[in-house]
């Protein structure tokens, strides 16, 4: 599977999701992904790739496919087993009993083909097949984990209707399989055995034999397979041993068993893989759908207006552009998360600013984003408890420098917590070290 198709599939994962269980945690990914000067759709993409590999559906999707490539495997062995049983079993008797012979090759696959028929024309609106149906009914039943549980359903839904064309062509493949397997054995048993050839019927006239005999190699006969003579089949109601009566037998038997199994499974899978590959090229990302709608609002290009330009050690009002690495950063800042703002920070440090409100955070992890530094200083209150929100925030400021450390400004309430954590300490004159 390409890897868009991948991409798009677990997109389309991740909004299920989100559409059953609401939104996940994704200010810090929304806010990479709008750093990108990509279309809506890649952004779109981008974050439910990114929210992917954070939740584990970006690694149950690789441990699905392998699953997948695994057990096709196994069932092409599987295939192969059946097909040479299949001929084994028609050629079981000496004198053959050709009518019999013939359902026994070619019964199976004929009431399959009509069974695939059916669903593929009467169920294409359920994926082509009631085969689908029943597998996520098993996947939901086994899966215990939810964002797993939701591959299957969210293919589904992607490929809609294409997904009988997936389905044809992994069943005419296997057939495929099977019957050319049994064709390999027929042609070595043949090749290898004397085998004599009869008809049986209590109810049919051998004229009736004969016609159908007749009707039934028609095709072959184009391709080469030869009918045998009306004497010949007339004399087979009981088996002839003469060399050219068997020849001409087996002759009819495979031509019958090629053009009626092998070709019509290798064109019916043929048919089916060609529009699935052409059909999966023609699939895109509804961003019409009014969850996409909303999540474009929230993922338009980040540009942030800088007003106080002195402030940043700028020297005037700019767009700051997205710098993709922050192996690029060049500031050096001074940052202050929950200080009060009467406090005093170093002069001769550029300082970004106070960072005690949603708004203020958010602004700066904007503003870091696009303009990553080369070395970040976070001055810390220690009488601030070091909670899951608060070291969520240092988190995501230390993946927006090249290097990160911390600053006590105090020995407070929480100092000996503070301590446990195991950050980089710095004071502020490690700012202006050289590296």
């Amino acid at each position: 599977m390409r890897q868009k198709l991948k991409s798009l599939w677990l997109t389309e994962t991740v909004h299920l999701i989100e559409t059953e269980s609401g939104r996940f945690a994704d200010q810090d990914i929304n806010r990479q992904v709008r750093a990108e000067q990509i279309s809506l759709t890649d952004r779109i993409v981008m974050r439910a790739t990114m929210l992917s590999k954070q939740n584990g559906l970006y690694s149950a999707q690789k441990i699905l496919l392998r699953s997948v490539k695994f057990s096709f495997v196994l069932l092409l062995l599987l295939s192969v087993f059946l097909g040479s049983s299949l001929a084994l079993g028609a050629l079981s008797q000496n004198p053959i009993n050709l009518y019999w012979a013939l359902f026994s090759l070619l019964g199976v696959h004929l009431i399959t083909l009509s069974i695939w028929f059916g669903s593929f024309f009467f169920f294409a609106n359920f994926g082509g097949s009631l085969l689908i149906h029943c597998w996520l009914w098993l996947v939901k039943k086994l899966s215990q984990k939810k964002t797993v549980q939701q591959l299957i359903p969210a293919f589904v839904e992607l490929f809609g209707s294409r997904i009988r064309w997936l389905i044809g062509f992994v069943l005419n493949l296997f057939w495929t399989v099977i019957l050319s397997s049994s064709l390999l054995v027929l042609v070595v048993l043949f090749s290898t055995k004397h085998y004599s050839f009869e008809w049986q019927t209590t109810l049919l006239s051998s004229d009736t034999v004969i016609a159908l005999t007749h009707y039934l190699g028609y095709l072959p006969s184009l391709f080469g397979f030869e009918i045998p003579k009306d004497e010949v089949i007339k004399l087979s109601e009981h088996a002839l041993s003469a060399g050219e009566v068997r020849s001409s037998w087996a002759v009819w038997l495979l031509g019958v068993f090629i053009v009626y199994g092998l070709v019509v499974r290798f064109l019916c899978m043929v048919f089916c893989g060609v529009n699935w590959l052409v059909s999966c090229r023609r699939i895109t990302l509804n961003t019409a759908h009014p969850d996409y709608q909303i999540l474009a609002n929230q993922l338009q290009p980040l540009f942030v207006k800088i007003e106080d330009a002195d402030k940043f050690g700028s020297t005037s009002n700019q767009w700051y552009l997205p710098i993709h690495s922050i192996e690029n950063g060049e500031g050096v800042f001074l940052v202050a998360i929950d200080v009060q703002e009467s406090w005093h920070y170093p002069e001769f440090v550029s300082f970004l600013g106070f960072l005690n409100t949603r708004e203020q955070r958010s602004k700066i992890l904007d503003y870091l984003q696009l303009t990553p530094a080369k070395k970040l200083l976070i001055a810390i209150d220690t009488d601030r408890s070091p909670d899951r929100g608060l070291l969520n925030f240092i988190h995501q400021l230390i993946n927006k420098s090249l290097q990160t450390r911390i600053w006590f400004i105090n020995q407070g309430k929480q100092y000996h917590n503070w301590q446990l954590l195991s950050f980089q300490l710095a004071q502020p004159d490690w700012l202006s070290e050289d590296p």
